[in-house]
């Protein structure tokens, strides 16, 4: 849902006028509770692959992602 749609609903159910970086962050804080924070979800990846695989015998998977440093990886794709 567009931040403008999510503005229109707000003033026509509530009567009230919500500035667009309210309404930016609100949408946010509730993708994070739905989906969980995107850091989370990079880390639980590698996990969830290996349950994958380990349920579907015969599945292959390419995890392509680049180390920056000791701490810091950046995902690319996984196949």
């Amino acid at each position: 849902m567009s931040i403008a749609t999510i503005q229109g609903n707000a003033e026509r159910n509530c009567e009230h006028d919500v500035l667009y970086w309210k309404t930016w962050m609100a949408k946010q804080k509730t993708l994070e509770l739905l989906f969980g924070i995107h850091e989370k979800s990079f880390q639980d990846m590698p996990r969830m692959l290996l349950a994958i695989k380990d349920s579907n015998l015969g599945i292959i998977f390419t995890w392509n992602h680049k180390m920056v440093n000791s701490n810091k990886t950046i995902f690319r794709t996984t196949f």
